[in-house]
């Protein structure tokens, strides 16, 4: 059967009943009589219920068809429609339900599957999320492009028809994946052919291969730039990111609309059509691409194009905004071939683009701003070399709300209003707020200040948008007519962000637009963004030594202008002149559409920022000469003070979000990040730790600052100086995530929100580590609940570690680090300086230790971690030790014969997820897999080892330790001192102690001859004896 005729038409019922029965066979059935379902009539004028399918493992789908109100608008109303039947199908036990929304006379259907909230489990079943519904749809008819929605039906007839295959078919992640495959490879195809050079994957790594010849002639031009490759890389993602914006104009049918008629009869089409109908195929990006970026950038009388390769007589929209602005890789000559281009607009021209961003529960099944988010993003240069992965979109709504929800009660005391502005921005309900506290909630949202230093392709600021418009539409009563001067504000006045990628702000900026040009009727020009979201390096307000922070300080001094003395445009070398003239150029900058005054206002805004740093204090001839080479912005530093200035005039941001990288490669600047954030430069010199730090003093006194980052900072030893640094304000949320966050990184990550207050009060905590993962977040985030910790207890745990349970030590506790001295004592040996080349080339292992039959009595057997195990050491292990072979000049070995001499001792594997113990009586030798302590003597008469053995295997104590260390599933746990080392150890009575002792004694007897069953009796006795030891209900750790 031909599918295309059917998706493609207006909505025929006989016809699409016939493409369900091709796919579903004798599984649907169709009523000769529909029946009529009772519907919203503001949404609906009639809506009936026609038939249902019957899969093979027992679930039903109904199917329906409504023909909608007048008043809603089809592409637009997702919500309304995913609800409007879920009475009906519910009621009848089915699982889910097809729509078919239509009006007569219209050549536009949306067809959605609406169903529960079922997700893929990690074994690949099937499994219910929540008890919210989720929709998938597509935007059929005339018109509408319909290769997804042709593929997926013609998939699914071939599947197994059951619930999963369905599910499966309608995902919007699967066109996801796709599209993101086929963008990335017409990038590399257009790359491969310019530089001759192309990423392949060899033994699972990516690495770049020289496969073909360049184009000269392309790299010639670019040759002009520092990195022609890199020149040429930015360049070919711009002009793709243009040519996808102009999918999405044309979608609105603004392209190429005919002159004097309205802004919405434009050919869908327009950029493949253009391309199809030129003779300039080989020079399309220089002859025709330009002139049109061009025109939409440039207001023109009445529209009109300005070039005839673009066209004759038809309109093209201004829209400014600084996407399409000429910039000097736009200078160069760009002959691209035809068949790249033809591949790439083919390409577009496969999917349906949809303007309006998903949410987590309503997915239209097309290309649309938040999955091009993504998409650009892991194309962003050596995106993971900076430690910059996309946080999930379920991850970015809970942070989102959870931060404007958090200053929203800012000052507030009540807990009955707390609970009432909570419950507000997670419903938008604003009738549970008073009529006096509507209009104060709706003040604070007007006057937010919003700040994600590491913007990235703009997932923080973009969820914040939605969240800002949605709740000062229910507070307003803003309807689709004012929506974009409502945006507009948002944008302009509530939202700022950084990035060190320009590419990065090039893809924010442009989501920003789209969010705009929704919900407009009429293209206008959209607000340009360039002193909102910039360049920039979020952590340096300095360069070369000279420092750039201070530009707002001392205001009063350099403010010794006249009143009212009117504001000239002028190159000033006078820091005063200079301030002052960048001030009065931003806010002008904002008051104009003109793109040539935009153009000369910015000039005079870089100029004057050149010159204020070129004449501060300290900037020597050398430093003068390189800023007179950068680019004004650019990568090396930001220039907080100055460019958004109104907000430190007003104490800093009320809220600070984001998704900061980490483990990128700092080395260059790791001194100058030392001397400037010297609390959060001891231990791992991380640069997400430098990122609370510098952003703690940016935010401002009770302002909200909520990250995702790496859960090292929780536990792990070296984040000690950045745990103590956040001690020192409010945190309010802390959630422990794990490493399955991420799609593309196993990273293990926790979400922190604090308030920058020095009053603290309980902390929320949460372990999610073992339940959450990137396909149930929505479910378990709006689920879960936490525990409420005294946040001063964690001054006083060893290098302050944030824990879940603390325990506080008494009189008869004391902790494993005062009782015994640890060493990790085993056979060590290395080579010294070598080079990255020869890492892993040595023989010293295998010249120093050996396995199999001794070779010479001088040869000392040793024992490794697998050797020992609770209670028990091998009595022999077949590996034995050369004490005495010669060694290179590099190469050194530690023996510590000394110290293994000693006995008894207790040791304990050092590879596992908790210190599984024994005890040594024999003073074995042992690799570096075993760790090992003896007591202190001031304990010896207190304490046995026997005793510590007991304790350490017990349950109790291993669920102490694990609660401190996640090593749980990983594939090479290790045992950390650090952890051990606070463990509370409870100083016994005599007769504990010996109780203890024997039970522990008769355990490694009854190992030691295999004798299982007592074993397992013995040790537990030894756990029901630690737990009343410790004056614990076994259950209380189930």
């Amino acid at each position: 059967m031909d599918y295309r005729s059917v998706i493609e038409s207006k909505y025929n019922r006989q016809n699409w009943q016939a493409l369900l029965y091709d796919i579903f066979r004798n599984k649907v059935q169709f009523w000769q009589q529909p029946q009529p379902v009772p519907v919203d009539k503001d949404m609906a004028k009639r809506a009936l219920y026609t038939g249902k399918i019957t899969l093979p493992d027992g679930h039903v789908i109904a199917i329906y068809e409504v023909e909608l109100s007048d008043s809603v608008i089809i592409e637009r109303n997702r919500a309304g429609i995913r609800n409007l039947l879920l009475s009906s199908w519910r009621g009848m036990g089915c699982a889910g339900a097809f729509m078919f929304c239509f009006r007569q006379n219209e050549a536009v259907l949306r067809f959605s599957y609406v169903s529960e909230s079922f997700v893929f489990a990690e074994d690949g079943s099937l499994t219910k999320e929540s008890t919210d519904t989720k929709r998938f749809t597509y935007l059929l008819g005339e018109g509408h492009r319909s290769r997804t929605a042709i593929k997926q039906f013609e998939d699914l007839k071939e599947s197994a028809l059951d619930l999963k295959a369905i599910t499966k078919a309608f995902s919007v992640e699967a066109l996801s994946d796709l599209f993101f495959k086929e963008y990335k490879k017409q990038y590399e195809d257009i790359i491969e052919f310019i530089t001759g050079k192309r990423m392949v994957k060899v033994n699972n790594k990516w690495e770049e291969q020289i496969t073909c010849q360049p184009c000269r002639e392309i790299m010639q031009e670019f040759s002009q730039f520092p990195d022609a490759e890199k020149a040429v890389r930015d360049y070919v993602k711009k002009l793709m990111g243009r040519l996808v914006f102009i999918q999405f104009l044309q979608k609105k049918g603004w392209m190429g609309c005919s002159a004097g008629e309205a802004w919405n009869d434009g050919d869908k089409e327009f950029v493949q059509n253009l391309f199809a109908n030129t003779s300039h195929k080989n020079t399309f990006v220089d002859d025709v691409l330009e002139p049109l970026f061009n025109d939409i950038n440039t207001k023109r009388n009445g529209d009109i194009t300005s070039s005839q390769n673009v066209g004759n007589g038809i309109k093209i929209p201004y829209l400014n905004g600084g996407l399409f602005e000429k910039d000097d890789y736009d200078k160069t000559n760009f002959p691209l071939p035809a068949k790249y281009m033809k591949n790439l607009l083919d390409f577009f021209a496969s999917y349906n683009f949809t303007i309006d961003e998903n949410d987590p529960d309503d997915a239209e099944i097309g290309v649309d701003p938040e999955m091009l988010g993504r998409i650009f993003e892991n194309l962003l240069e050596d995106n993971k070399d900076k430690g910059a992965f996309y946080t999930p979109k379920e991850i970015v709504q809970y942070m989102c709300r959870e931060s404007l929800i958090a200053y929203l009660q800012t000052d507030i005391n009540d807990n009955q209003i707390k609970d009432s502005i909570r419950q507000f921005v997670t419903t938008y309900d604003a009738s549970v707020l008073s009529e006096e506290l509507k209009e104060t909630v709706d003040q604070k949202l007007k006057d937010v200040k919003i700040c994600d230093p590491a913007i990235g392709s703009g997932a923080f600021p973009m969820g914040l948008l939605r969240e800002l418009y949605a709740c000062r539409k229910a507070i307003e009563g803003i309807d689709d007519e004012t929506a974009v001067s409502i945006k507009t504000h948002i944008i302009q006045n509530n939202i700022y962000g950084v990035d060190i990628e320009k590419g990065a702000v090039d893809i924010a900026r442009l989501r920003f637009w789209l969010a705009l040009i929704v919900d407009e009727k009429n293209p206008h020009a959209l607000p340009n963004m360039d002193f909102k979201i910039m360049q920039g390096n979020s952590l340096l307000e300095q360069y070369e030594g000279v420092e750039l922070s201070g530009m707002s300080l001392n205001e009063q001094k350099k403010r010794k202008a006249k009143k009212g003395q009117a504001w000239q445009a002028t190159l000033a070398f006078d820091e005063k002149f200079a301030l002052d003239n960048i001030q009065h150029a931003i806010k002008e900058y904002y008051l104009t559409d003109d793109h040539n005054a935009k153009l000369s206002l910015r000039s005079i805004i870089n100029e004057n920022v050149r010159s204020y740093i070129i004449n501060l204090k300290g900037c020597t001839p050398d430093v003068q000469r390189k800023i007179e080479k950068l680019p004004i912005p650019n990568d090396q530093f930001f220039l907080w003070h100055i460019y958004f200035k109104e907000v430190f005039d007003n104490g800093g941001f009320d809220i600070v979000i984001g998704n900061p990288p980490y483990g990128a490669d700092i080395d260059n600047l790791v001194d100058v990040y030392g001397r400037l954030y010297p609390e959060t430069s001891h231990g791992y010199k991380d640069i997400y730790k430098y990122f609370f730090d510098c952003f703690l003093n940016k935010a401002k006194e009770n302002g909200i600052l909520c990250y995702i980052t790496p859960n090292t900072f929780l536990r792990q030893p070296r984040y000690g100086d950045l745990r103590r640094v956040l001690l020192r304000y409010n945190l309010e949320q802390i959630l422990d995530l794990g490493e399955n966050i991420f799609e593309e990184a196993v990273v293990t990550v926790a979400v922190t929100l604090l308030r920058c207050s020095d009053i603290k009060n309980q902390v929320s905590f949460v372990d999610l580590t073992k339940v959450i993962n990137n396909s149930n977040a929505e479910e378990i985030l709006s689920t879960f609940s936490f525990i409420s910790l005294d946040q001063n207890k964690w001054d006083k745990t060893p290098n302050n570690i944030f824990i879940e349970n603390i325990v506080e030590l008494t009189t008869e506790t004391v902790s494993l680090e005062d009782i015994m001295k640890f060493k990790d004592a085993g056979i060590n040996y290395q080579r010294v300086n070598v080079g990255l080349a020869q890492k892993g080339k040595s023989d010293l292992s295998s010249r120093l230790m050996y396995e199999g039959e001794r070779e010479s009595s001088s040869h000392i057997e040793f024992w490794k971690g697998t050797d020992i195990n609770e209670y028990y050491i091998a009595p022999t292990t077949g590996r034995y030790c050369r004490p005495n072979i010669q060694l290179a000049s590099n190469e050194r070995v530690i023996l510590n014969a000394d110290y293994f001499a000693i006995a008894p001792k207790l040791i304990w594997r050092q590879t596992a997820p908790y210190p599984i113990s024994t005890v040594d009586y024999e003073g074995v030798w042992f690799g570096r897999s075993i760790q090992a302590g003896i007591i202190d003597p001031k304990y010896t008469s207190k304490l046995s080892y026997e005793y510590l053995c007991g304790l350490l295997n017990s349950k109790y104590l291993r669920y102490l330790y694990e609660q401190n260390v996640k090593e749980g599933g990983r594939v090479f746990p290790q045992v950390k001192l650090e952890k051990l080392k606070p463990l509370p150890i409870v100083i016994p009575s005599a007769e504990q102690k010996a109780e203890i002792e024997e039970l522990v004694t008769k355990t490694i007897l009854a190992t030691s001859n295999g004798d299982v069953d007592n074993a397992q009796e013995l040790k537990a006795t030894i756990d029901k004896k630690v737990f009343e030891l410790y004056k614990v209900d076994p259950s209380s750790i189930a």
